[in-house]
């Protein structure tokens, strides 16, 4: 016959072979196995990097099977709004994305915002939970830490009263962040959000120290959790700070969002790096102001979020760097004449950024119809003299915010200093849950062991590069008439488009590969699980090389 091709039209025209009418389930080839493959999760390195300790893995996948209230409820386990920290958290979540090192990252906070924005529309999603336990929560503060404190208390089953000095609950979100970045709107849901969720009384315009005493609350309620921030802003320290035409940031940001009409010049000038100093440089474009940013380091020392710097840059704001404030006098014609130290890079201080020195004999100066500071805002602790304190701020005892008053805990900015509002989400948390454990007479947790997996863990071979997809945007032309939201947010084909990139690193996402791969067919599929039938499996780890997300480990044989 040769090499000639010889074609059968069916199993019938083929001549006759030996076939076996028997099985070989009797040979158990697990018997040569030295190495045991076994189904292994790991924690996605996203996770680790949210501050909050979301599962953001879960919810995105979630996404994809347009399971959208599960993908809800898992965010609201870890970070009770995230229609917020969508829109305004630094994002260190996409910093650890496994992706990031294969194309882009995934754009996390906006798949986050999208499911936040859902509850919106979807109102059946919030359940209240009623309070079971009879012991009652004060919590002082309505900022990001106070929020999130009364929610997951409330959500143990707990009765928790809310004291907000301010006429409306939100703290920085609402008087700090400019409704470019934030809508008043979507505060107002996030918080009413979270007000609907439990058993939580709020009494706004009451001030500790002012209204009512730490010992007031310690007669009423059983526990006390304070997470007022940080209201105060620094002092230069310089002559001439206090004259007409110097203003706090903070200050300015909050006549902004209050509506008051503010009246601050053509030439402004704002000092610091900060994200409270970038606000402030948009918030004074949108008004019609030419703006100059000071700092005192370089852009690569500015502690703001990068986002923000660039979009500050694009807006037309000016920086200059390596200066410093040293006097304010009046000038001419009424203006502010401020003289500035140049700067220079010395050795690194506290924070690892290299310290700024001056550069003697060297000076400028400027003449502006407005100077605001922005240079760091600091505790006020009125009425708080018995809680112990270190560096102006309360000392928690622990992580879990724990103070030297039993019964008082304490959480967010006012315990770690400025930090960022999912920072503060999570001392929130941290909170609500040991005081459920206070009641209960229970220890803390021991810190949990994490296992994720990186880039070189991943077979990338199953994935497909895909750019990433940026939420839709004003023109910097049309920010700058208005404060309208500037990121509009994902439509229903992007969120799925960009949900669809994330690698599940870590997370089994049933892609069966392992099962059809298996040369001994020692892997069966269950519901939502594989399992491996360890009398057949030869240890050929076909099934590790092929597992696109690194789930399945190995160890020898009888360890």
């Amino acid at each position: 016959m040769g090499d000639k091709k010889i074609e059968f039209g069916s199993y019938k025209e083929m001549p006759m072979c030996a076939m076996s009418v028997d099985d070989m389930l009797w040979n158990h080839t697990g018997s040569w196995r030295n190495v045991r493959p076994y189904y292994d999760p790991k924690t996605s390195p996203c996770r680790t990097g949210c501050p909050a300790g979301e599962d953001i893995q879960r919810y995105i996948f979630l996404v994809t099977e347009k399971h959208y209230k599960e993908g809800w409820e898992t965010i609201m386990r870890s970070n009770p709004m995230p229609s917020v920290t969508g829109r305004v958290c630094f994002h260190p979540c996409m910093d650890k994305c496994t992706r990031g090192d294969y194309d882009q990252a995934v754009n996390i906070p906006a798949i986050e915002r999208a499911l936040g924005d859902m509850a919106f529309e979807n109102y059946d999603w919030i359940v209240k939970t009623k309070a079971s336990k009879k012991q009652k929560v004060a919590v002082v503060g309505g900022g990001p830490a106070g929020l999130s404190c009364a929610y997951y208390a409330a959500k143990l089953g707990y009765a928790v009263t809310i004291f907000e000095k301010e006429k409306a609950l939100g703290g920085v979100l609402r008087w700090g962040i400019p409704e470019y970045r934030l809508p008043n709107d979507v505060l107002d849901k996030a918080v009413k959000v979270i007000l609907d969720s439990g058993e939580i009384d709020v009494k706004t315009e009451q001030a500790i120290g002012r209204d009512f005493s730490l010992e007031d609350l310690k007669k009423k309620y059983d526990a006390v959790f304070i997470g007022i921030g940080l209201s105060r802003s620094r002092s230069l320290g310089i002559d001439g700070e206090n004259m007409e035409g110097v203003e706090a940031g903070l200050e300015f940001l909050k006549s902004i969002n209050s509506g008051k009409k503010v009246s601050q010049g053509k030439e402004v000038v704002v000092i610091g790096g900060g994200n409270t100093a970038m606000d402030v440089a948009r918030t004074a474009r949108r008004i019609g102001s030419n703006v100059t940013v000071v700092y005192r380091r370089t852009m690569n020392e500015m502690p703001a979020i990068r986002d923000e710097i660039e979009e500050a840059e694009r807006e037309g704001v000016r920086f200059r760097f390596l200066a410093t404030p040293a006097s304010i006098a009046r000038g001419k014609g009424g203006k502010l004449s401020v003289v500035f130290q140049e700067m220079q890079l010395g050795e690194p201080d506290e924070s690892g950024r290299r310290r700024p020195v001056p550069v003697e004999g060297k000076t400028f100066t400027m003449d502006v119809d407005k100077l605001f500071t922005a240079i760091g805002e600091e505790a006020v602790l009125d009425g708080l003299d018995s809680v112990e304190q270190e560096w102006s701020l309360i000392k928690a005892a622990s992580r879990f915010g724990d103070t030297n008053i039993d019964g008082v805990f304490a959480g967010g900015d006012v315990v770690t200093g400025a930090a960022s509002v999912v920072e503060a989400v999570a001392a929130g948390r941290a909170a609500a849950e040991k005081i459920d454990r206070y009641f209960d007479g229970k220890e803390d947790p021991a810190p949990e062991e994490v296992r994720t997996v990186g880039f070189k863990d991943m077979n990338t071979a199953y994935f497909t590069h895909a750019k990433r997809n940026e939420v839709p945007r004003i023109s910097p032309e049309e920010a700058l008439s208005s404060f309208d939201e500037i990121y509009r947010g994902f439509d229903m084909a992007l969120l799925h488009r960009e949900a669809d990139r994330c690698f599940s690193c870590g997370v089994c996402n049933y892609c069966d590969n392992c099962w059809i791969f298996c040369p001994d067919v020692a892997i069966s599929r269950g519901e939502n699980e594989y399992e491996i039938n360890y009398d057949y499996c030869k240890g050929c780890l076909v099934c590790v090389t092929e597992c696109p997300r690194s789930v399945i480990s190995t160890r020898e044989e009888g360890k």
